[in-house]
């Protein structure tokens, strides 16, 4: 990572990666799992979308949240009959995993016009809503989110948010996990053609890509996209297993305790295929259909850092 902004929001033409989102068939099932990783997750959360007159109308799907100190993991599921929904079963008929790269910037409006004219198929503003139960009554959490055209992006649902109520999602106490992750890091992405995807994100993100035909790296402001070719991934990733192509492979999380990370996880009868003083990995069956890579604060670049770790690692 050649920067890290260390805020929540972003200012000004910053890009952060805000979070990530899993497509599941059953949010019960899949909070069990991330709470078995070591996660702390929050109640289900409905979510809709206002209308031109403020109405709220339901989206089609509900959440579930595991909040970290920067960015955070959103497990998503169809709850009702609508497009978006639609969407995300048939991406979940690919595979159950990870589905969705949310990067946010301070500007919806600038982000459409900008993206617009580098040529991507860009939907309306969406102005997402979700009721918050609060000491002082139900407030309504708000956000602006920008989606490319279905089909826009291969890989999945890349989007850009901004959050106007970030108080009523980090609250204290909700970023406290017993895996002692903090952060998301990186996203891993496994493609045909690195170079291509590369300059594809780059020009999304208007940032530089810095690698080779066999892994590249979109540097944001705050957390990397990370793409590779499937031998890359195969040097890179245990017990490999590649879904149909593209496959959003993976996250990296940074950990504040490396071994609080990997004693929570062994606790809960969970065995990393490789697990050392700064990286541990865990495999989709574990993973809800992804990898994780958890990582000491000293590791710069998580998933290129896994290469050499695979030759010492420890089962």
């Amino acid at each position: 990572m050649t920067a890290w902004i260390d805020r929540q929001l972003p200012q000004g033409d910053e890009i952060f990666l805000d979070h990530i989102g899993y497509f599941v068939a059953d949010l019960e099932t899949a909070a069990h799992q991330l709470t078995r990783l070591g996660f702390r997750v929050s109640p289900l959360n409905v979510q809709y979308n206002a209308n031109e007159r403020g109405d709220l109308v339901p989206a089609g799907t509900s959440n579930r949240l595991a909040l970290l100190d920067r960015g955070f993991i959103e497990t998503l599921a169809a709850t009702a009959e609508t497009p978006l929904a639609d969407q995300l079963r048939s991406a979940l008929a690919r595979y159950q995993g990870l589905h969705l790269i949310a990067l946010t910037h301070a500007d919806m409006a600038a982000q459409r016009r900008r993206l617009i004219n580098a040529g991507f198929g860009m939907q309306r503003i969406v102005n997402l809503r979700r009721r918050i139960p609060t000491s002082k009554g139900e407030r309504l959490a708000a956000y602006s989110v920008l989606r490319t055209e279905p089909g826009e992006m291969a890989e999945g649902r890349v989007q850009m948010v901004t959050n106007h109520t970030p108080e009523l999602l980090w609250i204290p106490g909700s970023t406290v996990h017993d895996n002692r992750v903090d952060a998301l890091t990186q996203v891993l992405i496994c493609v045909r053609d690195p170079a291509e995807a590369a300059l594809r994100y780059g020009r999304f993100c208007d940032r530089e890509i810095e690698g080779d035909e066999h892994c590249a790296v979109v540097a944001l402001d705050r957390g990397d996209i990370v793409l590779v070719s499937p031998s890359r991934a195969a040097d890179m990733l245990p017990t490999l297993a590649l879904p149909d192509l593209p496959y959003i492979a993976g996250i990296a999380l940074r950990s504040a305790d490396v071994a609080a990370t990997r004693g929570a996880l062994t606790g809960n009868a969970i065995e990393p295929p490789i697990a050392t003083d700064e990286l541990i990995c865990v495999g989709p069956a574990d993973g809800l259909g992804a990898y994780l890579l958890f990582h000491a604060a000293s590791i710069d670049s998580p998933w290129p850092s896994l290469v050499n770790a695979r030759r010492g690692a420890v089962r």
